[in-house]
């Protein structure tokens, strides 16, 4: 039989770089000693290559040769090196050895070197694996490979032999064919110069404990074939799918039917498979890259679904393998062999050959069998696509650290093949390779050979489809706050909207109302750590064995813990079993374990009270172990709907735990410096603060103006108005100050880098705060009047008092539009004089207040009496009856063309 041939320097992996070289160097004297060529002086000396200079010993002539021990194709660059070298150093000529057959290019290189007239075709000469198999022979240094002896009835060699270069000396290793499967099995090994099969064991455990990449159990006189074949189903056993989801709130990849979003990637993949199918690009590599949690799996599951539909069924196949139940180096070899005969047995290949067999790693797509397949894929323009979800877990598992040497020959056979197949990775991006682990060589010697495609967060559209996916598995919609705080709370990560989403879903099938849950802590370190409270020690020291040795062997783990505990983890979704392994049902849960650390979320909540009434009531709570409902709103003195949203904000910002359906409430502080560091800590850490410090580096000052702009960077709702921004930013920008984070200076304002608030008691911050409260001191048009002249050059407090009274200037301070000096705050705008007026007055905690009110329906005395009991003033009746009336007109006028849920809500009833 004819062979493909490959020939391999196979050393241990303590061997040192000289040794290898050494091997390679003995390997290249023999050859050039039958061309009747002596080595003179060795140039250069690797682990896989080796540079010398050969004398013909007749005619004197020097020639340059290079060998190259290398495991893949050679490309032709190497062919252009060496002719350089020759013409460069005057040699009469260029020899180049190569271990490994030559890549596409090169072989094209040498065709055209062939067509040279003979004199110059002398100046390089190239042998490959069948012309040094060759001469080998000829000189009888080794038998010929089609020559060896062995038992053909009992066993059926594969079409590939491998000359195998060792301390030892030289082996033929011949891969035998497993009849069930057509895959590698085992191998024969031979002595190269006799052809004497080998039975003594301990030569092929020496051969066993080299890097060859054959990586098959040797046949010796005791091996049983019964046994290498159980152990090659054993190992085809671990090639499975990526599991799937089975319900809804089931924390498995999904199922295609819950999927929702990534549209656009998945159009982007199927994009380029069909640039594979017709033959416009020869890239056969694909990446679908993100962060742990971010729906590469889903997205795998969804890609296959659709590819295996109506309409696509006919021209793409879609196998996606989960990698984490890799137990054998051979995983990417087995997984596109398992992938190929699932696409025989589905129909999607039809002229397949009467037996499927295949080759190594290294020759898996110009083997025979893949031949036939490759062509009917070319012109029924068809392709099949292998997905290795999750390969990089394989970097946790030491005994699987070859892995990623087969699949770099793997990749590289299937580029050189150019066949209508496609090798895609699902990775994830936040992991760390160590620079000295084999896979980060594979994965970025690949990288300018793959399409990437790179997930990015969900979009607001996207979370949106999620949420209605989800009100559909609740059974009925869910109210517009929940909606607003699962969109907020989830900063677009697809597992943190479906931890709370499932979250939200228990809680209301036990009975928990939905305006209850918003004032639940939706606080993820506490919902892992949930999870875990219910468990025993037992099945929580089984987690974190799993998550330590993750991927973990199954029947280790079931041996320490008890098949009982593995069985009820898994009953609880808690451990996904693939194959043999067991893992944990999320990368991020796993990591929680081990470090007690979840990834970073951006801090973007907005509370909608206002800095004081939020320090009032965290004043009352002082010294109180837990405390009412009806205790709150009553020292507040707030409608129970208006306590609801400050329980929100107090939860919300880490101040309390509260139980709404035992209507209490539990501080989670016990002196006012604790609960101040709680509020420094969640302000310290909001996404507006982060990127002012990104922009604002080095204590630069900023306007009101700037800040606005920074919150709409920070800001991920695309969909609220200006009125909006305006209003939270300035809401946000009066905390800061309040806090201690940013300090006023005159117009502008600083960010404070601090690690600590400068605040020292809530006392403090309450008289600091008081102040300037906007109370409609002087009417809309006064006011928008005096503000225009000032635009337009009238400066000084005095002029403007003696031009537009002094209650005019007094609401334009208090409106945040002028300073004490009579100059203004905000810088010129494009925008007309009454919307700047406008956005500052709904800005203010006294007309959002008025406006949470049905003031329309309310005189302007009941208006100043509310007023009076929310700011504790002890009003006379004639100030309750001026400050009323006229914070009614202004409300009147500036609602008129605000949009309606800016302050309208009883959420505003709480921000003075």
């Amino acid at each position: 039989m004819g062979f493909s041939y490959q020939i391999e320097v196979a050393v241990t992996r303590e061997t040192s770089t000289t040794e290898r070289g050494r091997i390679l160097e003995r390997f290249a004297q023999k050859l050039l000693h039958t061309q009747n060529y002596s080595v003179t002086e060795n140039v250069r000396l690797t682990a896989s290559e080796v540079d010398l200079l050969g004398k013909e010993k007749t005619t004197g002539e020097t020639i340059f040769v290079e060998c190259k021990a290398f495991r893949s194709n050679l490309s032709a660059e190497v062919l252009q090196k060496l002719l350089g070298n020759v013409h460069f150093k005057r040699y009469s000529s260029g020899w180049l050895i190569s271990t490994f057959s030559l890549g596409k290019d090169a072989k094209g290189f040498e065709h055209e070197w062939q067509q040279r007239p003979p004199e110059e075709r002398r100046q390089l000469r190239i042998y490959s694996p069948d012309t040094l198999i060759a001469l080998l022979v000829s000189a009888k240094l080794v038998v010929g490979a089609d020559t060896l002896q062995f038992d053909r009835n009992r066993f059926k060699a594969a079409d590939e032999a491998y000359l195998l270069l060792t301390q030892d000396g030289e082996f033929w290793a011949l891969p035998i064919i497993d009849p069930a499967s057509g895959i590698r099995s085992a191998a024969l090994l031979f002595r190269a110069d006799t052809g004497e099969q080998i039975f003594t064991q301990a030569i092929l455990d020496r051969i066993s404990s080299t890097d060859t990449s054959v990586a098959l159990p040797w046949i010796s006189e005791t091996t049983e074939l019964a046994g290498t074949a159980t152990k090659l189903r054993s190992e085809l056993e671990s090639i499975v799918r990526v599991p799937m989801a089975d319900h809804w709130a089931d924390y498995r990849p999904a199922r295609p039917e819950d999927f929702v979003g990534r549209e656009a990637a998945q159009a982007t993949i199927f994009r380029f498979l069909d640039a594979v199918r017709a033959g416009t690009t020869s890239t056969r590599l694909l990446a679908l890259k993100g962060p742990s949690g971010w729906g590469k799996s889903s997205s795998l599951l969804k890609i296959a679904s659709r590819a295996g539909n109506v309409r696509n069924r006919r021209k793409y196949f879609v196998f996606a393998v989960d990698s984490r139940a890799a137990i054998t180096r051979r995983f990417p070899e087995l997984a596109v062999a398992t992938a190929i005969k699932e696409a025989v047995k589905n129909g999607f290949i039809s002229e397949q050959p009467a037996i499927l067999e295949f080759g190594s790693a290294s020759s898996l797509f110009s083997a025979n069998v893949m031949d036939t397949i490759n062509d009917e894929l070319r012109k029924s323009n068809k392709v099949v696509c292998i997905f290795f979800d999750q390969f990089e877990e394989l970097l946790y598992k030491a005994d699987l650290v070859d892995v990623f040497d087969e699949m770099r020959r793997i990749c590289s056979s299937l580029e050189e093949a150019q066949s209508n197949i496609v090798i895609g990775f699902s990775w994830k991006t936040d992991g760390v390779i160590p620079t000295e682990h084999s896979a980060y060589h594979m994965w970025h010697a690949l990288s300018d050979r793959r399409f990437e495609i790179e997930l990015a967060p969900f979009s607001e559209a996207e979370v949106g489809l999620a949420i209605n996916r989800f009100a559909k598995e609740l059974g009925y919609p869910l109210i517009p706050q929940l909606r607003r705080v699962l969109q907020d709370h989830c900063q677009g990560f697809p597992w943190l909207l479906k931890k709370l989403c499932v979250h939200v879903l228990q809680l209301s099938r036990a009975g928990t109302e939905q305006a209850d849950i918003l004032t639940s802590s939706l606080n993820i370190q506490t919902l892992f750590k949930r999870d875990l409270e219910a468990l025993s020690s037992t099945e929580i020291a089984c987690l974190k064995q799993i998550a330590t040795e993750s991927p973990a062997e199954f029947f280790k783990i079931s041996q320490n813990f008890g098949d009982e505990v593995v069985a009820r983890l898994v009953d609880k979704r808690l451990i996904i079993r693939s194959g043999t392994r067991l893992t944990l049902y999320w990368d991020i849960f796993r990591d929680y374990l081990l470090t007690e650390k979840i990834p970073y979320i951006p801090v973007t909540y907005i509370p909608q009270a206002n800095f004081n009434r939020h320090i009032k009531a965290l004043a009352y709570m002082m010294g109180k172990h837990h405390l009412s409902y009806g205790d709150l709103a009553k020292a507040m003195n707030l409608g129970m709907g208006a306590t609801d949203n400050l329980v929100r904000d107090l939860v919300n910002l880490g101040h309390v735990e509260a139980n709404r359906k035992e209507n209490l409430v539990y501080p989670a502080f016990s002196d006012e410096q604790r609960a101040i560091e709680i509020t420094f800590s969640f302000w310290r850490s909001h996404e507006v603060v982060r990127h002012l410090l990104s922009t604002r580096p080095n204590g630069e000052t900023f306007s009101e103006g700037d800040f606005q702009t920074v919150y709409r960077g920070a800001n991920k709702r695309s969909e609220i108005g200006e009125d909006t921004v305006h209003a939270y930013s300035q809401r946000i920008l009066r905390w800061l100050i309040g806090i201690g984070l940013v300090q006023q200076r005159g117009e502008a304002f600083v960010l404070l880098d601090a690690l600590r608030s400068p605040v020292t008691s809530l006392e403090s911050i309450a008289k600091k705060t008081r102040h300037s409260l906007f109370l409609g001191e002087a009417p809309p048009q006064n006011v928008i009047s005096a503000f225009s002249e000032i635009r337009n050059g009238l400066l000084g407090r005095r002029d403007i008092e003696a031009r537009h009274g002094r209650n005019t200037c007094y609401a334009l301070i208090n409106l945040g539009l002028l300073t004490v000096d009579g100059h203004p705050k905000v810088g010129r705008r494009s925008e007309p004089i009454e919307e700047i007026v406008r956005k500052h007055a709904i800005a203010s905690a006294t007309l959002t207040f008025v406006c949470a009110l049905d003031f329309h329906n309310m005189s302007g005395l009941e208006l100043g009496e509310q007023l009076s009991v929310q700011l504790r003033t002890g009003w006379a009746r004639a100030s309750k009856q001026r400050y009323g009336s006229a914070l009614k007109q202004w409300a009147a006028w500036a609602i008129k063309r605000t949009e309606p849920d800016l302050f309208c809500t009883a959420d505003a009833r709480t921000s003075i």
